[in-house]
């Protein structure tokens, strides 16, 4: 084949268009180590309310402005964490469309890595255990709140 054949340019993929696709993919993979920096901080900052509220009933239960803190602030930092969650699953995913049509335009002589069959399906199940993680925390204050004032 010549240097200056279509085909044989159409199959080789150009060196910046190699670049834009791993630029692409640290973007992804950078919104992903994110997302889950924030998933875990956030779960600690939720268990140890949780904690405090636990181990020390008697302070926190005895003074009732001081569970409805705890239990406030719980609810707003969850409340906070859904939503931050939501916003960053969605950037990814825009990032991810993104660099699926990219890849279908630039790179058609290779399977597309990031087609959305091969990726969506388990993404799809790890964002909702993350939901439900973040459901059961926010069900666990609405609970204790519960308890505390009908008990009061």
């Amino acid at each position: 084949m010549k240097a200056d054949d279509p085909k044989a340019r159409e199959s080789a993929a150009l060196p910046e268009d190699i670049a834009v696709l791993q630029a692409y993919i640290d973007l992804i993979n950078s919104e992903r180590e994110t997302i889950w920096a924030r998933h875990n901080a956030l779960l600690v900052a939720n268990s140890l309310i949780i904690g405090a509220l636990a181990i020390s009933p008697t302070a926190l239960w005895g003074k009732e402005w001081a569970a409805l803190g705890m239990i406030g602030t719980g609810l707003l930092i969850s409340a906070a964490w859904l939503g931050i969650t939501l916003q960053g699953w969605s950037a990814m995913e825009r990032h991810a469309d993104r660099a699926r049509a990219f890849t279908s335009a630039h790179f058609k002589h290779l399977p597309n890595a990031l087609d959305e069959t091969l990726c969506d399906r388990a993404q799809t199940h790890i964002h909702h255990l993350i939901l439900l993680v973040i459901v059961v925390f926010m069900l666990m204050y609405f609970g204790l709140g519960y308890i505390r004032f009908s008990l009061a």
